[in-house]
């Protein structure tokens, strides 16, 4: 199993290599004042590393090419766009004017791509509760009872309604408003009673606030979309050939203009059957390490 494995990595680094080639997006070759150059032009993304576009010494038509220098161009991109950014802000009131106080009138704003500066929108304020908890308040009335022929507390009653909340009696002040002779005395003839009633009733209360604010605006974004490299590569006559090629011609070096064609028709067709050969030795040598692992399973199962 483990053989197996390796090999698996083994194809999936070559397959990797193989697509990490760079092809160039232009070619030229010029013999500019006497210097001969070859010039690869390649648009990478940004952050990708152009040492990968140079290449080793080579021939091609009779000229002998090593490299000379890069030339780096950044493909800028801009664009702007409107953009609402929302936050919140946490208050123990609601009175928008406390709450102005604490939002500022602008918000620098950056996302890593897009910036700018956005403007409060003070017709976007948004107030609301937090939570809420019961809070409870005392409530007391007084009643004047009367007149009354006795101060009997049947008279009075043992509780009253106020506002929604019922009240109970917690107090009674008994006074007398009337007189009369009984003998050479006076005696009580009318009585009031002033009774007192008080309780508790519960509302709730918000517990605090959030506030949500719109920020509004134009942002915008200046980047690097692309890069393009100009690799150079200064040429010199082979020993062996004194062919001057002509301005903007690519061939082979020491093929005729008109074998080239089919040169290049005999490598690709040479390159393909390569390939299928190996694929074909890859598969067989994979199925062999798979019928091997079996074995090995088969043979360390308990009989």
């Amino acid at each position: 199993m483990k053989r197996l494995l390796t090999c698996l990595l083994l194809a999936a680094a070559l397959v990797t290599n193989a697509c990490a080639l760079e092809v160039p997006t232009d070619t030229t070759i010029q013999n500019l004042n006497g210097s001969q150059q070859l010039i690869k032009t390649y648009t990478l993304p940004p952050g990708a590393d152009p040492r990968q576009l140079v290449e080793e010494p080579f021939e091609l038509e009779g000229w002998h090419y090593t490299f000379a220098d890069i030339v780096k161009e950044e493909n800028q991109v801009s664009d702007r766009k409107y953009h609402t950014e929302t936050v919140t802000l946490e208050t123990d009131t609601k009175d928008l004017g406390k709450i102005l106080e604490q939002l500022a009138a602008t918000l620098d704003y950056d996302d890593g791509t897009y910036s700018g500066v956005l403007n409060l929108d003070h017709t976007a304020i948004r107030t609301e509760a937090a939570g809420y908890t019961s809070q409870a308040k005392n409530v007391s009335v007084t009643k004047t009872i009367g007149p009354l022929d006795r101060n009997d507390m049947s008279y009075v009653p043992a509780t009253t309604v106020k506002d929604g909340v019922t009240l109970s009696l917690s107090g009674v002040d008994w006074q007398i408003i009337g007189t009369d002779l009984v003998g050479d005395a006076l005696a009580p003839a009318s009585y009031q009673a002033v009774a007192t009633y008080s309780g508790k009733s519960y509302h709730r209360v918000a517990t605090g606030y959030v506030t949500s604010a719109n920020y509004v605006g134009e942002v915008s974004r200046n980047d690097v979309e692309s890069v393009t490299y100009k690799v150079t590569y200064l040429g010199t006559e082979s020993d062996n050939s004194t062919h001057v090629p002509k301005r903007g011609s690519i061939r082979a070096a020491g093929l005729p203009e008109k074998v080239f064609p089919y040169a290049l028709g005999v490598l690709a067709a040479g390159t393909v059957a390569v390939l299928g050969v190996l694929l074909f030795r890859s598969r067989r040598t994979l199925r062999q390490l798979q019928e091997e692992d079996l074995e090995d399973e088969t043979e360390e199962e308990p009989k």
